[in-house]
């Protein structure tokens, strides 16, 4: 055969299976998956709940949480006259995991007396190893 005949005829079946290849690269693929509608997600997740568990968090009661945060504040080394501590009221609000740390964090509104404006902040409450609940005032 020819020389030219032989490139002419490579060179055919070389934009052929560039050709092939790229048709096979670019037809879209077939879908599979499909979006499910609300009421079958909801409908799921009634039938199986553990596939959705909600988180619970441990939390300290108003009444755990206000002796803690006594002792704490009685313990700061920034308290001068221990002697004379002032009429500590909290109220407790929203626990979420603390982090890092261990425990939960609170939002809480404490008032140093009774005449005082209440101050919200966050707490941080973790059990000891004897079951009572420390605060940790930031």
């Amino acid at each position: 055969m020819h020389q030219n005949a032989i490139i002419a005829i490579a060179a055919t079946f070389g934009l052929a299976a560039g050709a092939g290849g790229t048709y096979i690269a670019t037809v879209e693929p077939k879908v599979e998956a499909q979006a499910i509608s609300k009421a079958e997600l909801v409908a799921a997740i009634s039938a199986y709940p553990s596939l959705c568990p909600i988180p619970t968090v441990e939390a300290p009661t108003e009444a755990e949480a206000l002796a803690a945060y006594r002792k704490a504040y009685a313990a700061s080394p920034l308290v001068w006259d221990r002697n004379n501590l002032p009429e500590i009221s909290l109220a407790l609000g929203q626990c979420d995991k603390a982090g890092a740390e261990p425990g939960v964090a609170c939002m809480t509104s404490v008032k140093m007396g009774h005449e005082a404006r209440p101050i919200d902040r966050s707490v941080g409450f973790a059990r000891s190893a004897s079951g009572e609940w420390i605060a940790t005032i930031n």
